[in-house]
C-alpha cells in the first residue's frame, strides 16, 4: 500500500462518522464568519478548558520523560495519537503525532485548529510550575496534517 493512501486511510479512521459531517460543517462556518487569529484564540481557549479536565494526571510530574509518558497515556486513551518532547536551545519541541484535527476540521483549518493544542499543552506546563512568560506556540509546517510541531519558550 501506497505511503498517502496509508496516511489517507489512517486519518479516515480518526474521527467517528457521525461525528464528521457535523465537525466539517461547523469548521466551515466558523471560517466564514471570523478570522484565523480569533479562531485560532478560540480554540486555544477550548484547549485549556480541555486540559483543566485533566490536570491532575500531571500535576506529580518531575521530568519531562514522565511528562511525555502521563500525556501519551491520555492521549493513548482517547485515541490522539502521541507526543514527543524534546529539549532545544531556550525552548521544549513539542511533536504531536496523529492528532485528529486536520481530519475532523479539515487540512485548512489546521491554521486555526492547532490553537486548541497550543492551549492544551499551556495548560498543562502551567500547571508545572511554568511561568507566565513561557507560551506554546506551533512551528514549521505539519506533515499531512499528522505531525503537528510547537514549542514551549519565551515568544518569538
Amino acid at each position: 500500500m501506497k505511503t498517502d493512501n496509508l496516511q489517507d486511510y489512517f486519518r479516515g479512521q480518526q474521527v467517528s462518522l457521525q461525528w464528521l459531517p457535523v465537525l466539517r460543517a461547523l469548521a466551515f462556518e466558523m471560517s466564514a464568519s471570523a478570522e484565523t487569529k480569533e479562531l485560532r484564540q478560540l480554540f486555544f481557549r477550548i484547549g485549556e478548558h480541555f486540559a483543566n479536565d485533566t490536570e491532575e494526571r500531571f500535576q506529580d510530574v518531575q521530568t519531562l520523560t514522565q511528562l511525555e509518558d502521563a500525556l501519551n497515556e491520555f492521549w493513548s486513551q482517547i485515541n490522539w495519537g502521541w507526543v514527543e518532547l524534546r529539549e532545544a536551545k531556550g525552548c521544549i519541541e513539542i511533536t504531536h503525532h496523529a492528532a485528529p484535527l486536520a481530519e475532523a476540521f479539515g487540512d485548512e483549518a489546521l491554521n486555526w485548529s492547532i490553537g486548541l493544542l497550543e492551549g492544551f499543552y499551556q495548560s498543562v506546563f502551567k500547571v508545572l510550575g511554568a511561568s507566565e512568560a513561557m507560551v506554546v506556540q506551533g512551528i514549521g509546517e505539519s506533515s499531512n496534517g499528522m505531525d503537528i510541531r510547537l514549542s514551549f519558550g519565551l515568544p518569538d
